[in-house]
């Protein structure tokens, strides 16, 4: 399991490192990303890194709240859709209003561990534990995914080998067939915003109805509203796509850490050094910004249907 550490500068040597020292020692698994602010490469390596992270954890300390650099990594955190712990160096501490505003008016229930509160945020939580409650809950995590891959047969070598080969497969057949939905998509939308333009320069040659209104609208209306139901159904589509596809990277980089190479996690930390201040963009951001904009068109092109057929 790999976490983003949020903190301030000045709990860095006193407060920081010391309880990285001891998560470290007592879970070996763990690895715990911590960032220098002062870098000019900061922001966009804190990006690639919590992108990469599987959970963020932030220490609030005297003047966590103060720090313009912490509620940045805030920010990162939540569009990253990370599950956030927040731990208090003292329950007196203030927390960010980045972070307090991320969780107002949300639905608070009870946690899995001994009085842990989950603060629900779209697909995020955010949970607040002390000492005791995020050693249960590091401990989960150190165990949670390893254990239900465990089998009986868990070290015969060989086989740990073939099933992680065929996993990756699987993970490449993702978005080979993602792919394929993408190419269709695009056909799909391509072959609809042909037919409203056609409908549109054919304005003057198709038929009143009632006296008023003239039948291209009714046509481009109707049109362009299954146009941006297929644009939904293909954002859902690209979203479900993504979230299988990290959980199964999750699952390999959990197979890594028992093999010989952590390639995957290898890989991530050599693209956030070459990235250095960009931000990292996903191939599923950009498959849904081309969804986006062709939803954007079925817009302006009902619009430019109602111009012409009351003008």
């Amino acid at each position: 399991m790999n976490y983003f550490v949020i903190h301030s500068g000045q709990d860095l040597e006193k407060y920081v490192m010391p309880l990285i020292e001891e998560w470290s020692a007592r879970f070996e698994r763990h690895k715990f990303t911590i960032l220098n602010g002062t870098s000019e490469e900061w922001e966009g390596d804190a990006v690639a890194k919590i992108r990469q992270s599987n959970k963020v954890i932030i220490i609030i300390g005297a003047n966590t709240s103060k720090s313009a650099n912490v509620d940045k990594e805030i920010d990162f955190a939540i569009k990253a859709d990370k599950v956030i712990y927040v731990y208090k160096l003292n329950e007196a501490y203030e927390v960010n209003k980045k972070l307090a505003a991320s969780a107002s008016n949300t639905e608070t229930k009870a946690g899995t561990a001994d009085g842990e509160i989950v603060l629900a945020h779209k697909k995020n939580r955010i949970i607040a534990a002390d000492k005791k409650k995020m050693g249960k809950m590091l401990a989960g995590d150190n165990k949670s995914i390893w254990e239900d891959l465990s089998s009986s047969d868990v070290d015969n070598e060989s086989k740990l080998m073939e099933q992680y080969k065929m996993f990756v497969q699987t993970s490449e057949d993702l978005v080979k067939r993602k792919q394929s939905v993408n190419s269709f998509y695009i056909t799909l939308n391509s072959i609809i915003l042909s037919a409203i333009i056609t409908v549109l320069c054919a304005t003057n040659d198709l038929p009143m109805l009632w006296g008023k209104v003239n039948f291209s609208f009714l046509l481009t209306l109707f049109t362009g509203f299954i146009g941006v139901v297929v644009c939904f159904s293909w954002i859902s589509l690209l979203n479900s796509y993504a979230d299988l596809n990290a959980s199964k990277m999750d699952i390999i980089q959990c197979i890594e850490e028992r093999m010989a190479l952590n390639l995957y996690s290898t890989e991530w930390t050599i693209l956030s050094s070459r990235l250095a201040n960009r931000r990292y963009k996903s191939f599923s951001k950009k498959e849904r910004f081309v969804a986006y904009l062709f939803g954007v068109l079925y817009v302006l092109t009902i619009i430019a249907g109602l111009i012409i057929s009351f003008a």
